[in-house]
């Protein structure tokens, strides 16, 4: 994943894609807390790749990579974009100032501007998988894509979280009120510019169906579209 991600930052595909004109086949996965979704992406790619069964057509999935290809952009560090990409607007963090050659600084819209470019760019370039990021807004208007949503009743998520991290039920609920908050003002924040209407393929209840039955359904559809030729 580094080689490609350090061919894609070369080549400068944020801006050669545009001139794509059959951009995609992309799958996008948003997903509330507690919902792994990069287990998920991981696991689909694997059984994507032995359908195809071609090394010249192989996917690959995209979560952090989003982040590092950012942040190598703008000249910050990863934290920083994520501390963008996670603030709750104008108002939060308006610069960060982070020492290259000089002082430089980010405002919270260029940081933003960048990470959907960058996750614009991926989703033309197609055969990816992307994690969050707004990816399902930001890949509005490729014909070849299925978007995907995980979800789950607060009850459920609060028990995966209080198994994972050794929390308490209230640590539970606060962390997850807080990242969904977080993850819907992001996403929403693309909308209004590039899709005011947007609603995902379909939406899997994660307490109701096992990552198994998910990726299923999801290759299912990928097929019936015909992403996967």
């Amino acid at each position: 994943m580094d080689n490609l991600l350090l061919k894609y930052m070369n080549e400068r595909i944020m801006n050669a894609t545009r001139k794509v004109v059959e951009p995609g086949p992309v799958i996008t996965i948003s997903r509330e807390c507690g919902c792994s979704a990069s287990l998920l992406a991981e696991k689909l790619t694997l059984r994507i790749n032995e359908k195809i069964n071609n090394p010249n057509l192989s996917w690959r999935w995209i979560n952090k990579e989003i982040l590092k290809l950012a942040s190598d952009e703008l000249k910050i560090r990863q934290d920083d974009v994520r501390a963008i990409a996670d603030s709750k607007g104008k108002n939060f963090l308006d610069d960060i100032v982070y020492s290259f050659t000089e002082k430089y600084y980010v405002t919270n819209t260029k940081a933003k501007k960048m990470i959907e470019e960058v996750v614009r760019g991926l989703a033309v370039r197609g055969k990816a998988v992307i994690v969050g990021r707004g990816s399902e807004i930001l890949s509005h208007g490729i014909s070849g894509s299925l978007h995907i949503r995980l979800f789950a009743p607060l009850d459920w998520k609060i028990k995966v979280l209080c198994e994972r991290g050794k929390i308490s039920p209230e640590e539970a609920a606060k962390i997850i009120a807080q990242i969904d908050k977080q993850r819907a003002e992001f996403r929403d924040s693309f909308i209004e510019k590039n899709h005011p209407a947007f609603a995902y393929d379909i939406e899997f209840n994660c307490a109701r169906l096992n990552q198994d039955e998910i990726i299923e359904i999801i290759l299912k559809l990928a097929e019936n579209r015909s992403l996967l030729t």
